[in-house]
């Protein structure tokens, strides 16, 4: 029917019909809308992996895992043109372990890299541990780096700092944190343009075990310093499987060790200079 010459009229229940058809349209518009961000099917959560095997390239799930594992924004290091290295730590450092001081893992990978450099490793100390048994040594690496400083004759461009091990005794990873950002700020102030790269703690199976939170805490300082950090903890790069044959002590490795760990250091220094 039609009313003063207009259009078709329409009726009460033909508008109820028109609207019910309207609004079985939204809905399947909305469900197919959420098909097609969450292809898994509507009611599972979008955007998780599924928790059994992924179909597709291992390349993708190899990714996928780098993704999740891989620090965010890690700096790289730009070799200055003529390099001059000092590297300090703990006894690591100083070649404990090894048949020889200079069998360190330092001292190979001072060598092999080339560069005129300086290896100060004192046994017992860290980052915030400055020595002895209540931590009343004073040789805290900040300490130690003010030393170095005085030498005018020695001006490094690039700095690896390696500890953390001695540091789990403290049990405060805030003030670790905090002491690991501070020490590398100090190296920038004492030598400005200076580089720095800091190699957190390890250490044969079982006693790296017990160094998790002290790992985190330096990783965590070196992040706030914005450092690299090169994680041999979480590598991890001494196993269960590993750890008889680099093992010297039960805290320190033993010759082969130390090659070992020179050679993983190379590894992720490499990546870090490309």
């Amino acid at each position: 029917m039609s009313r003063n010459g207009g259009g078709p009229r329409v009726t009460r229940q033909e508008w109820i019909k028109y609207a019910a058809l309207l609004v079985l349209a939204v809905v399947a518009f909305g469900v197919a809308a959420l098909a097609l961000m969450n292809p898994r099917g509507v009611g599972e959560p979008a955007g998780l992996l599924p928790s059994g095997p992924v179909p597709g390239p291992t390349a993708y799930v190899a990714a996928a895992t780098a993704a999740a594992t891989a620090p965010a924004g890690q700096p790289k290091i730009e070799l200055p043109a003529r390099p001059v290295l000092l590297i300090l730590g703990d006894s690591y450092t100083a070649g404990t372990g090894a048949g020889r001081e200079d069998q360190g893992w330092a001292y190979d990978v001072a060598r092999t890299l080339g560069y005129p450099s300086n290896i100060d490793g004192l046994g017992g100390t860290g980052f915030a541990w400055g020595g002895g048994a209540q931590d009343d040594g004073g040789r805290e690496y900040e300490v130690r780096l003010r030393e170095i400083s005085r030498d005018r004759r020695f001006v490094p461009n690039l700095l690896i700092l390696q500890g953390g091990q001695n540091d789990a005794q403290l049990n405060d990873p805030e003030e670790l944190k905090a002491a690991t950002a501070q020490t590398i700020e100090a190296a920038r102030r004492f030598w400005p343009g200076i580089q720095v790269v800091v190699l957190g703690p390890s250490a044969p199976q079982p006693l790296a075990d017990t160094l998790r939170g002290a790992n985190t805490a330096v990783r965590a300082g070196a992040v706030l310093a914005k450092a690299p950090f090169i994680d041999a903890y979480e590598a991890p790069w001494f196993t269960a499987a590993n750890s008889p044959g680099f093992n010297a002590d039960g805290a320190h490795p033993n010759t082969a060790g130390h090659a070992y760990l020179a050679q993983k250091f190379l590894e992720s220094w490499a990546a870090l200079t490309k």
